[in-house]
Parts: C-alpha cells; sequence; structure tokens
C-alpha cells in the first residue's frame, strides 16, 4: 500500500516538473553578426577578474560592455 501512495506522489511530482515553463536566456546586439558574437564571446571568456568579479559575473559585464545584452525568454 505504501509503495503506491510513493508511486503516485512521485508521478506527480514528475509530471508537475515537466509542465513548468523554462527560462531560456540568450546574448543579443542588433546588427551584430554571428562571427561579431563569437569573437565577443571569446574575448570575455578569456579576461579574468574584470571590475573584481571572476567567473560568470565578469563574463556578463565584459559581455555588456562591448554592447552586447541579455533576453530571457519563457518556453514552455
Amino acid at each position: 500500500m505504501r509503495n503506491g501512495v510513493y508511486l503516485i506522489a512521485i508521478g506527480t511530482l514528475i509530471a508537475t516538473a515537466c509542465s513548468l515553463p523554462t527560462i531560456k536566456t540568450s546574448w543579443s546586439k542588433p546588427g551584430a553578426s554571428r562571427g561579431e558574437f563569437q569573437r565577443a564571446k571569446e574575448a570575455c571568456s578569456k579576461e579574468r577578474g574584470m571590475a573584481g568579479l571572476g567567473g560568470q559575473a565578469g563574463f556578463e559585464v565584459c559581455m555588456k560592455q562591448k554592447g552586447w545584452f541579455l533576453i530571457k525568454e519563457v518556453v514552455q
């Protein structure tokens, strides 16, 4: 009996998790080419410690200084 309750609970959790929206992020810069994005991405990936920040935060600061901005969209 308990196994059946656990299976129902797990199934409900999985179904709920699968129906939650996902947030997709991407970088954008009006008029920029794919090659320009790749160059900016590579340059910002190599720079460390920009503005005292490291890792993802430093990367984002660098990309924004190069004119790129993040777009967040909800995907079902």
